[in-house]
């Protein structure tokens, strides 16, 4: 474990839980926190890069994969010009990829798009019977990326689920 390893994790953690409480709590995804989260992981590749020892972070993948998963946030373009999607869901996407690399976003992208359609489903069958607010009806799908990003860094790398992800992952591309 490289020293700097901690102080990873914490800011990882810090940073999807305020992408969580923003899009719960105001439903937006401040630009602030995005870039923040960029930089942020920008600086640690560089540091990584010039300092001997210090290390890159956790689970990286590589320069490619990482810059693949910052991509990966291009496809939901169309959705956002169409107002299916939120800028700051797209902007979040990209961010995480960043953060994670492709293959992790992938298995992020899974885990919020099952948690976003159960909140839809609930609430299509709440709204027959209550009169819910149209506040509601917003799919806070930012929340739902936090909290599959952190679900997903924190899985064993021998876990099912990453092991069979990653490979399919790595035979995709």
């Amino acid at each position: 474990m490289y020293p700097g390893e901690a102080l990873w994790w914490l800011l990882f953690a810090s940073w999807n839980l305020a992408l969580i409480y923003g899009d719960l709590r105001y439903r937006r995804v401040p630009n602030a926190l995005i870039v923040s989260g960029c930089v942020a992981q920008l600086l640690w590749l560089a540091a990584a890069l010039l300092a001997p020892g210090w290390g890159y972070p956790p689970r990286w993948t590589g320069g490619l994969m990482t810059l693949l998963g910052f991509l990966s946030a291009v496809p939901f373009l169309p959705l956002w010009t169409r107002r299916l999607m939120g800028a700051g869901d797209v902007k979040a996407i990209a961010a995480l990829g960043l953060l994670m690399g492709w293959a992790p976003l992938l298995m992020t992208l899974l885990m919020a798009s099952l948690l976003a359609g159960l909140h839809a489903l609930l609430y299509l069958s709440a709204s027959r019977f209550l009169a819910l607010s149209a506040r509601l009806r917003q799919i806070p799908y930012a929340a739902y990326l936090g909290v599959s990003a952190l679900s997903v860094a924190s899985m064993p790398l021998n876990s099912a689920w990453y092991s069979w992800c990653s490979s399919w992952c790595s035979t995709a591309s």
